[in-house]
């Protein structure tokens, strides 16, 4: 598959960044995405990035600092906070918008950030 060039990856990224601004702060009830990845932020005809797959989400109200769910996301992705309360917020999506940033950066994948010349593999949260 071909490869993204900078000004593609930019893109992407400020498309979820507004993405996510527009979930949680100008939705009523705002809405906890929880499963932000790479395979969840879609691109139109035009390459213009659009957050997809609600399948986890939750609303909130905007008085509510979080809310308390049974944990669900993809490895890699889930804040570590949210994996040992279960309390997910505004702050759970935007751990996985900074792994999604990491992998837009490197090329890698969340769980596929080792040495492959050594054939390890690793988490990119451990990086």
């Amino acid at each position: 598959k071909p490869s993204l060039d900078w000004n593609m990856r930019k893109r992407i990224a400020l498309g979820a960044a507004r993405g996510l601004v527009y979930l949680h702060e100008q939705c009523d009830p705002k809405i906890i995405h929880r499963d932000v990845k790479a395979a969840n932020i879609l691109l139109d005809d035009y390459c213009e990035a659009i957050v997809g797959d609600f399948g986890l989400a939750k609303l909130m109200d905007h008085t509510d600092s979080h809310v308390t769910t049974a944990v669900r996301g993809t490895v890699g992705h889930i804040a570590p906070e949210y994996l040992s309360t279960g309390q997910s917020s505004e702050k759970t999506d935007v751990f996985g918008f900074g792994i999604l940033l990491l992998e837009l950066i490197s090329g890698h994948t969340a769980l596929d950030f080792g040495n492959k010349a050594a054939n390890q593999k690793g988490a990119m949260l451990d990086w």
